[in-house]
């Protein structure tokens, strides 16, 4: 039998969506907010990096894959959907090479575990000093880690987005 006529088979002994499910078996109910957001290998790749009270914490993520998971066990999918797509714009901005016409933005990148983006702080001269990180997208300072973007032989790569555009003038 061919590949189709296998999955018509197997198609064919599925319940219906809306029936009861088995005798003893819970019904599975897609939780509310449920989301799909595509995470590859590399998001592990991308470390955040601990405060000095959050070191040694088993807890803590120990990278921007695990950030994401810890978003969607929080039940906060807007964040996990937000830190998906900061990065996966990131990695494709890597992935094609400077274009040489745009303008980008380096450095180090923060994560904010409050609104859940990842890029580039407002301060990023006073992260340099050691200060907290102001996040890029909604300003906090409260609760933000700096992230580690490192190849295997320990050279530090830059975060890398597009420029905001300047100040409007008055």
């Amino acid at each position: 039998a061919d590949i189709s006529s296998r999955r018509r088979h197997v198609a064919d002994m599925s319940a219906p969506e809306d029936s009861a499910p088995p005798e003893g078996a819970e019904p599975f109910n897609v939780p509310e907010g449920a989301t799909s957001v595509e995470i590859t290998r590399e998001f592990s790749t991308l470390k955040v990096v601990p405060k000095a009270d959050e070191a040694g914490d088993k807890n803590f993520p120990p990278h921007l894959h695990a950030a994401v998971e810890l978003f969607c066990f929080a039940k906060r999918p807007e964040c996990a959907r937000l830190c998906a797509a900061r990065v996966n714009t990131y990695l494709a901005i890597l992935k094609a090479g400077p274009d040489g016409k745009g303008t980008n933005g380096m450095g180090q990148a923060a994560v904010c575990w409050e609104c859940g983006h990842v890029g580039l702080p407002r301060n990023r001269d006073q992260c340099a000093e050691g200060k907290n990180a102001e996040c890029g997208g909604c300003g906090s300072v409260a609760a933000t880690n700096m992230v580690k973007i490192a190849q295997p032989d320990g050279t530090v790569v830059p975060w890398i987005e597009a420029a905001p555009p300047p100040p409007a003038k008055e």
